[in-house]
């Protein structure tokens, strides 16, 4: 099982977002996606969940064309994915999130469990231990009941990826996970995310948070203006003069920068402390 775009390219009118990319992911890894503010990381995760259409080039998972089918279809393969804002149904409990995962699957029994009650019990219960089961794996056993509207923050991007493994996908798209957390709760995501780390699933991890990319991933791709820049393991990259370049500019651009803040201090009459 592969993930593979091939030349892949997205446009919004005149704006290129995504350019000629062509990579591919591999099961029993957690592939990092990193890159400045507007590279196209997240560009990239929407249009393989099918949220975005895809302008030129293929999407393949076990070289079937993941790019021509509609949203509910590609769900269907096998795709999953959480999302930078987080998107609960908040008046509905922390398992109810997760035991509606269950009927696109099951919609064509409902019947069944409408005139046999024995049966709908057993499936009910079924459900029921089977979220139960992804809750304790988060640690979010204790909110089962909770509406997801009134959890902690924190909780609730646990619920969120807790709600994408239900159908226990193939491929896991996680959009900025740690977007707001503190340090402890980033440092209890990237043990969770370890943990899931499986030889039948593909993970790809949009994330800004260096040090939890660092850590977590073994592969990461860099990208840069809507281009693959780089891809290396974790000291790979960070040894990548293109991907420092990427990141920070060349020693001109900084120096640009710093006189462009002098500047503007002296317009506003601020001080600068001279260094010793």
């Amino acid at each position: 099982m592969t993930l593979v775009f091939q030349s892949l390219r997205k446009v919004y009118g005149e704006v290129v977002a995504i350019d000629d990319v062509s990579t591919d992911f591999a099961p029993g890894m957690i592939h990092g996606v990193i890159g400045p503010n507007g590279a196209g990381k997240s560009t990239l995760i929407n249009m393989t969940a099918g949220s975005y259409t895809v302008s030129s080039g293929s999407i393949t998972l076990d070289g079937k064309r993941l790019d021509k089918l509609k949203k509910y279809q590609i769900a269907n393969s096998g795709i999953a994915r959480t999302y930078q804002n987080i998107r609960l149904f908040d008046q509905m409990s922390a398992i109810e999130n997760l035991e509606v995962c269950f009927y696109p699957a099951e919609v064509a029994a409902a019947w069944s469990e409408v005139i046999w009650p024995p049966y709908a019990n057993a499936q009910r219960r079924r459900r029921r231990e089977k979220c139960m089961e992804i809750l304790r794996f988060f640690d979010l056993q204790g909110y089962a009941d909770v509406d997801a509207g009134g959890l902690p923050y924190g909780r609730q991007r646990m619920l969120e990826i807790a709600r994408a493994l239900v159908a226990n996908p193939r491929v896991l798209l996680l959009d900025e996970p740690a977007a707001g957390l503190n340090h402890h709760e980033t440092a209890e995501l990237t043990a969770k995310l370890t943990a899931l780390r499986s030889p039948d699933r593909i993970m790809i991890v949009v994330e800004h948070d260096m040090d939890l990319v660092m850590t977590l991933c073994d592969s990461i791709i860099v990208m840069h203006h809507g281009k693959l820049l780089f891809r290396g393991t974790p000291s790979e990259v960070q040894a990548s003069t293109d991907v420092q370049l990427a990141y920070l500019g060349t020693a001109n651009d900084i120096d640009d920068i710093r006189a462009a803040a002098q500047d503007r201090r002296a317009q506003l009459g601020i001080r600068t402390r001279r260094r010793s």
